[in-house]
């Protein structure tokens, strides 16, 4: 991931008096190479601004990995949690067939990682934000 300073105006000689200023600038126009945001109750993903098309089962997938991040998921949870009572087994290979759809879409590299041999990880970076509500049960 990398920096990316895009000027605000034509650069001018820096005087004492207004590097502060001027740095000020720059920072305000440094950017993370990726910006992902990912609402999880409104159901969308934008990435620089764009909005990104998921079908509903790419949506609960890429969902369940980022409520997860920086943990692998195995196969089998996502049968149980995303693809509960649909009679799939793990010879199936829905997973990594909807797991390279969401890598085409998002167009993101190293946002999503397989783990060989146990499953696949959703990698935060601080370029990454997942927006989701808690709910909180209150007990009577």
């Amino acid at each position: 991931m990398a920096l990316v300073y895009t000027p605000a105006r034509p650069a001018q000689t820096s005087t004492a008096s207004s590097s502060f200023e001027d740095f000020l600038d720059v920072l305000d126009n440094l950017t993370l190479g990726q910006n992902v945001v990912i609402d999880v109750d409104q159901r969308t993903v934008r990435i620089q601004q764009r909005k990104v098309d998921l079908t509903r089962q790419e949506f609960e997938l890429l969902a369940h990995l980022a409520r997860n991040s920086d943990r692998t998921v195995t196969r089998d949870e996502l049968f149980e949690t995303v693809w509960s009572n649909r009679g799939l087994d793990a010879e199936s290979r829905t997973v990594d067939a909807h797991i390279r759809r969401l890598r085409r879409k998002l167009e993101v590299a190293d946002l999503i990682s397989t783990v060989r041999g146990e499953g696949y990880r959703f990698n935060s970076t601080p370029g990454v934000r997942v927006l989701q509500t808690r709910r909180h049960a209150l007990a009577a």
